[in-house]
C-alpha cells in the first residue's frame, strides 16, 4: 500500500480582519497593565498551563497531505489538512477564567491557525482575561457589541474559520447564526463543576503536606473563578499502606464533577486516587498540585480548527 506524506507551513490564503475592526481594537495598554498587577505566581501558573497543553497536543503540524492507494482492493484515497484560516474566541465581560480562557486559545494557536482574534462581548474583559490572552500570545483583542460581532462573523473571508463561545448564555444567538452560515461553533454556556479531594491518611506515612506539595488556591481562584465559587470538597477513605493502599470508591452526590484537584500529593498519590478510587463513570480530568493554572475544554483540541478534506477513487 503505497503512503506518502508531505508538509508545507504555506496556507491556502492569506486572512485579514476588516478594516473597521481596527476602531474596536482594545489599547494594548490595557493588557500590559493588567499582567503587571498580577502576582507573579498567578501568572506562572498559567505559564505552567500552557507548557503542558504543548506538551499534550503537540506542536503545529502545518499543511499535511497523504496518498493511500489499495491495489487489491482497487481504491485510493487523498487526505489532505490546513489550519483553518482564521478564529474568533468570543467571551463576556465578566468572564474572568484565566485558565479556561487559555484552553480556549491554545488549540488555535497549535493548530496553526494564522489570524486569531479574542473578542469581548459588550465591555472591556475582565482583568484575569486580559493576562490569559497576554501570556497565551493573543494579540488580537477587540471589544464590540452583539451586532458587531454578528458583522465580524458575516464579513470575515476566506472561511469558513471557527468560532469558540466562552458564556453561561449570554451570547447563545450566535449559535444558531454560525449554524446557519456554516461556521463551525463550540461552547462553553455553564462553568464547570470543580471537586477538591483530600485523602484521608499518608502515603508512606508521610503527609504530603510536610513537602509542600500543596495546591495554591488563590493560583486556582485566578485560573477558574466562578468555578472555584461553587467547587465541592471530598475526603477519599483510604487504609493505610502507601501504594498499596485501598481507597474507598466515592460516592457522588449527583453528577459527577468534569475535574478533580488533589489538594495534596504527587503523581503517585493521583495514581492511587485515580485509578482506584473512582470508577468508569467518573470525572476524565485530574490535577494535581502545580496544574491550577491548565484546563482541558471536553471537545476543543486543535482538530477542532483545522480543515480536512477527503477525496476518494478507483484505480
Amino acid at each position: 500500500m503505497p503512503f506518502f506524506t508531505d508538509q508545507n507551513s504555506e496556507a491556502p490564503q492569506a486572512a485579514s480582519w476588516p478594516q473597521w475592526l481596527e476602531e474596536a481594537r482594545l489599547d494594548d495598554g490595557l493588557a500590559a497593565q493588567a499582567y503587571e498587577d498580577t502576582p507573579a505566581q498567578w501568572r506562572a501558573a498559567i505559564k505552567t498551563g500552557l507548557a503542558l497543553a504543548h506538551m499534550h497536543f503537540g506542536s503545529d503540524p502545518g499543511r499535511m497531505w497523504d496518498m493511500r492507494s489499495d491495489g487489491h482492493l482497487g481504491f485510493w484515497r487523498r487526505d489532505e489538512s490546513h489550519a483553518a484560516p482564521w478564529a474568533i474566541v468570543a467571551f463576556t465581560p465578566a468572564y474572568a477564567a484565566a485558565a479556561r480562557l487559555a484552553a480556549a486559545c491554545i488549540p488555535a494557536i497549535l493548530a496553526g491557525v494564522p489570524l486569531i482574534g479574542a473578542v469581548c462581548v459588550g465591555g472591556q474583559p475582565h482583568r484575569s482575561a486580559l493576562v490569559s490572552l497576554e501570556l497565551s500570545g493573543v494579540e488580537d483583542i477587540f471589544v464590540l457589541d452583539a451586532p458587531g460581532l454578528h458583522k465580524l462573523l458575516e464579513e470575515n473571508r476566506p472561511g469558513p474559520g471557527r468560532l469558540v463561545l466562552l458564556h453561561t448564555g449570554g451570547l447563545a444567538p450566535n449559535v444558531e447564526l454560525a449554524r446557519s452560515m456554516g461556521l463551525p461553533c463550540w461552547q462553553e454556556y455553564h462553568s464547570p463543576k470543580l471537586a477538591l479531594v483530600e485523602a484521608d491518611t499518608p502515603v508512606n506515612g508521610q503527609n504530603p503536606a510536610d513537602n509542600g506539595s500543596r495546591i495554591d488556591l488563590e493560583a486556582l481562584y485566578f485560573a477558574q473563578a466562578e468555578a472555584l465559587d461553587t467547587a465541592t470538597s471530598i475526603t477519599a477513605r483510604m487504609s493505610a499502606g502507601g501504594t498499596n493502599a485501598t481507597p474507598t470508591p466515592l460516592a457522588w452526590d449527583a453528577q459527577p464533577p468534569d475535574a478533580l484537584y488533589l489538594a495534596s500529593g504527587d503523581h503517585e498519590r493521583a495514581d492511587i486516587l485515580h485509578g482506584k478510587a473512582f470508577s468508569a463513570s467518573g470525572p476524565g480530568l485530574t490535577l494535581t498540585p502545580g496544574c491550577e493554572g491548565f484546563w482541558l475544554h471536553p471537545g476543543l483540541t486543535p482538530d477542532f480548527f483545522r480543515v480536512r478534506c477527503l477525496t476518494f477513487g478507483m484505480l
